[in-house]
């Protein structure tokens, strides 16, 4: 089962900036047992990979083909990966941070080198300043995870206060109520979860992939939760209820703690998305329903921690903010890094393979 939705269908990250560095999803690209296939493209930056992604994307839309565009968190502006649902088929930048490499050459995986339109002896005359770039973009994506690290120490110091005012009891009654509204009992074969990241710290800053939610059919639900642990406690006994019920999900993790924490849940047979939203993860849409989760935090608690709650609010908006800072000398470094190869391809022989890729995929 796939996200129904009208064309270009959702928009999400694979991959994100972390507390712990690059944290990569894009080992849910393709499913070898279920005949899933993957084509990984090589050929590094500035090779038109990217582009190639959108005209396949393009090709799907002009064929009211349901496709999800995964964008680059490093440049929002770009597209990281096209999943084709209907086909079968997930079309993916291969090279770091997100490296894939074929378990099943052949079978289950393709590689598609653009290198081989690129003009190796015109880069070697850079070489000096293409290693140094290379090297530097590097080195300011480990400075965005040291600020990220930082940052999650003060965010645990929110997270303790705010754990001591939950109401945990009143909680999971309201959760499991919560989920039952939306799925009945059991089913005798349980959905499946799929992970994607709907936010990530980017160069422009947090961003929040608004095409994600959906078309306009979809209902939404709108857990307004300045802390996060109460609407993660409510989405994951609703993905619970759901997987069991037989309905695949779309689980979303929070970037600043993609292992423990649910940001927002797609159930697309139920047509429902449930997401979370507060300072950091607006929400921009109109909601069937809005919950407040400040009913279950004790206000007492809170107001007896509220300078420290402040100055740990304040020290972690700025530590978000340098992260951004470091991922925006990042893209910097790596769009003088892009010009390189940009002057040494042959884009005119790069589109000709583009037109017969895209005539093999979608037929002639």
């Amino acid at each position: 089962m796939h996200i129904q939705a009208n064309p270009p269908g959702a928009s999400f990250f694979l991959g994100a900036s972390t507390p712990g560095g690059f944290y990569s999803l894009f080992g849910q690209l393709a499913d070898p047992a279920g005949g899933g296939r993957l084509l990984i493209i090589k050929g590094g930056p500035g090779t038109g990979k990217s582009s190639l992604m959108r005209r396949i994307a393009g090709a799907a839309a002009q064929r009211g083909l349901y496709y999800e565009q995964i964008f680059c968190s490093s440049d929002p502006d770009s597209l990281d990966a096209v999943i084709l649902p209907g086909l079968g088929l997930s079309v993916a930048d291969g090279t770091p941070p997100h490296t894939l490499e074929p378990r099943y050459p052949g079978v289950c995986e393709t590689l598609l080198d653009l290198g081989r339109f690129r003009n190796d002896a015109a880069l070697a005359a850079h070489r000096e300043e293409i290693v140094a770039l290379t090297d530097e973009n590097r080195a300011q994506h480990a400075a965005a995870a040291a600020f990220l690290k930082a940052a999650e120490s003060v965010t645990a110091e929110i997270d303790a206060a705010a754990e001591d005012a939950l109401d945990e009891a009143a909680l999971h009654r309201f959760a499991v109520r919560f989920a039952a509204s939306f799925v009945a009992s059991a089913a005798s074969s349980p959905g499946r979860e799929r992970l994607r990241f709907l936010s990530a710290f980017t160069p422009v800053g947090i961003k929040v992939l608004d095409e994600g939610f959906g078309g306009p059919d979809r209902r939404t639900v709108v857990l307004r939760d300045e802390y996060g642990l109460a609407a993660n406690a409510i989405l994951t006994v609703l993905s619970q209820a759901a997987t069991a019920a037989g309905f695949d999900v779309v689980r979303c993790p929070c970037p600043t703690a993609p292992e423990s924490r649910t940001e927002h849940l797609f159930v697309p047979g139920l047509s429902l998305a449930v997401v979370t939203a507060n300072a950091f993860h607006p929400f921009p849409g109109e909601a069937e329903r809005t919950v407040s989760c400040a009913r279950f935090y004790d206000r007492g608690s809170l107001a007896a921690s509220k300078n420290r709650l402040r100055f740990c609010r304040r020290a972690r908006r700025e530590l978000y903010d340098a992260a951004v800072e470091k991922l925006a000398a990042a893209k910097g470094v790596h769009d003088a890094l892009e010009r390189h190869y940009i002057r040494a391809m042959d884009f005119s022989a790069l589109n000709g393979c583009a037109d017969r890729l895209i005539a093999d995929i979608f037929g002639a």
